[in-house]
């Protein structure tokens, strides 16, 4: 998984960025890193325009992109120039980023770093602190909540390790379902009335909002946002009292599936396919139901490459992807 600070949950990586590079802080001091900040700007603005990923739009982001690039590893040559141009409009002098970052195999980790809480040194380790983590829930603060599973999350890759469907979902990396999220607006409302809040209204205005669209989202800024605007509305009107009893917390209310997003795709309305499935599709199907010139952007190798599929499929005409769908639904998918 990329990180940039688009995708940060607890900025953990950027505090470790401003002390890999500290000459990175004053370029980068005013910069805004919440979710509103990249919700409404056009793809043009990211160096990484395919996955709104390192944003160029002001001097301060490009300075954080810059950073966030020397902790990445697979990035297109296309981005990386991109980087560059936007350092040299911008006047950043790139020589702040030539300190070699240290490989975390050789650093103690911590999923939780600031406070040296929840030491991890092997696969072992990744598993038992799954299981404190989720014994010790509800005893954490928000941000430290997410900075740990997200963390968590980060060294089970490293380590090859398989974890639980519901700690992706306390890192904030799953779906959610729309369906599932009007009814925890609706369960608010009913707790406010109970203590007599005044937001009772307001949970159902925002309950309101979710009838008639699409079953699911997949949009991490989004969510994020929806989550930090609920937890507000919640201690405001006195129903975080009821967390974890009979209304989940705004994390578990907003990434209330198990389904991993950067395993699934967007088809069209109302349907997610596993991106596993899809590569696993022999490349006739892709042939008869995209067309010949496609299949040659998609799968140039001779085997369909799901993240390019990912970009172009929104961008093909409406009966190509109708196509699409209607051929995957005879799947079950």
């Amino acid at each position: 998984m990329i990180i940039d600070q688009t995708n940060d949950p607890g900025y953990a990586r950027l505090r470790v960025l401003l002390g890999q590079f500290p000459e990175v802080r004053d370029l980068v001091k005013t910069a805004n890193v919440g979710p509103e900040e990249f919700q409404n700007l056009p793809d043009s603005a990211f160096a990484w325009p395919g996955r709104r990923q390192f944003p160029i739009h002001t001097r301060e982001h490009a300075a954080l992109s810059l950073g966030y690039r020397k902790y990445a590893a697979a990035v297109p040559q296309d981005v990386d120039d991109m980087l560059k141009k936007a350092a040299d409009v911008y006047g950043i002098d790139t020589k702040i980023y030539d300190k070699t970052v240290t490989k975390q195999a050789s650093e103690e980790r911590f999923l939780i770093p600031e406070k040296r809480r929840f030491k991890v040194a092997s696969a072992d380790d990744i598993l038992y602190a799954e299981k404190v983590l989720h014994e010790k829930y509800a005893a954490l603060s928000v941000e430290d909540r997410t900075a740990a599973f997200y963390n968590l999350c980060k060294y089970a890759e490293q380590f090859n390790t398989k974890l639980m469907p519901a700690t992706h979902k306390l890192a904030g990396f799953t779906i959610t379902s729309t369906r599932m999220l009007k009814e925890a607006f609706e369960s608010r409302e009913m707790a406010a009335k109970k203590i007599g809040s005044s937001y009772a209204e307001a949970y159902a205005k925002m309950a309101g909002m979710f009838d008639g669209v699409d079953p699911f989202v997949k949009d991490r800024p989004y969510q994020l946002k929806l989550a930090t605007a609920l937890a507000k509305m919640d201690r405001a009107s006195g129903v975080d009292r009821f967390y974890n009893k009979s209304i989940p917390d705004p994390v578990q209310t907003v990434f209330n599936t198990t389904k991993v997003a950067s395993a699934t795709m967007k088809i069209g309305t109302g349907m997610l396919a596993d991106k596993q499935f899809l590569s696993s599709l022999p490349l006739t199907f892709w042939e008869d139901v995209l067309g010949p010139d496609v299949v040659k952007e998609v799968a140039p190798n001779g085997e369909l490459n799901v993240e390019v599929l990912e970009q172009i499929l929104p961008t093909l005409p409406a009966d190509i992807k109708a196509t699409v769908q209607t051929q995957l639904a005879a799947y079950g998918k």
